[in-house]
């Protein structure tokens, strides 16, 4: 069976040049997917170009840290600081989330709600959910996150989930972090996978981006898919017209990936099939036998 990739770029709506860019690769270049962030400094733009592109997929980048709320500050006083801002330090806010009951959980439940709810008054049809730091597959976070996407008709959702060797015997810098996101995303994908048993989302057996988040080279890119042995997986990118002096945040290098004759090559020669959640959602809906 062929491999269904689908190809994201993740903070659609955090600046101009990731709008630029994401309009560029997925005209010009490989790119299915976008996800949206809803407080994005340039999220009313984004949305006016995904309009423009119909057969972009657009799907929630839900953010809970390094980031504005959608709710004032007034209704999540725990959350944010007086600017509005979530905590900066993914770790602390996880952790916050986690150990916190009560009223940061009430105020959490309304704050994922609001981004749920700003993203439909977009009017753009919802493909997928996925979050800053994988946020939204946090254990606190994931029934809430999975309750709004069904009721607000997502298709799929990313469940954290990379190759620590296949990456390594690629490219071996980052060793300490990738070790580090490969256990984090072991404990997160098991317990995604536990509880979307019974939910009518849709998730891929891989969703590679994080460890060479920042430098997904064509050369990464094709040599992790040749050594992937599955049938749905998801590759995200952070692209860029500028970079942004983070080493793991929006850059050209992605970009250029994403807009490699190259890697549109390799897919032909490999019947690769460039898909979004809502193609496999319709394979896991299609009658037993049609094609």
């Amino acid at each position: 069976m062929a491999m269904r990739l689908i190809t994201t770029a993740d903070d659609f709506g955090a600046s101009r040049a990731v709008n630029e860019a994401v309009a560029e690769a997925y005209r010009k270049g490989t790119l299915t997917s976008a996800s949206l962030i809803v407080t994005g400094n340039a999220a009313h733009e984004a949305v006016a170009l995904a309009h423009e592109m119909p057969g972009l997929a657009v799907g929630l980048h839900l953010t809970l840290s390094s980031g504005k709320s959608a709710l004032p500050v007034h209704a999540v006083p725990h959350l944010v600081d007086r600017a509005s801002h979530f905590s900066s330090n993914d770790v602390r806010a996880a952790l916050r989330y986690y150990f916190f009951g009560g009223q940061v959980r009430r105020e959490l439940r309304a704050e994922i709600e609001a981004q749920f709810d700003t993203f439909a008054r977009f009017e753009l049809s919802l493909s997928h959910i996925d979050g800053h730091q994988h946020l939204h597959a946090h254990p606190t976070v994931l029934p809430i996150v999975i309750e709004l996407a069904e009721a607000y008709g997502a298709a799929g959702i990313r469940v954290p989930q990379e190759d620590l060797l296949c990456s390594l015997r690629i490219d071996r810098s980052r060793l300490c972090y990738k070790v580090i996101v490969a256990l984090g995303h072991a404990i997160l994908a098991r317990t995604c996978r536990r509880k979307l048993k019974n939910s009518s989302l849709v998730c891929c057996s891989h969703a590679i981006g994080s460890m060479m988040s920042g430098r997904m080279s064509e050369d990464y890119v094709i040599g992790v898919l040749s050594a992937l042995r599955a049938n749905n997986v998801e590759v995200f990118f952070h692209p860029s017209k500028e970079d942004s002096g983070d080493p793991f945040g929006p850059n050209t290098g992605d970009l250029k990936t994403l807009l490699s004759p190259r890697l549109k090559e390799f897919f032909d020669s490999e019947s690769i099939l460039l898909a979004t959640y809502a193609d496999l959602k319709r394979d896991v809906e299609a009658p037993s036998g049609s094609s």
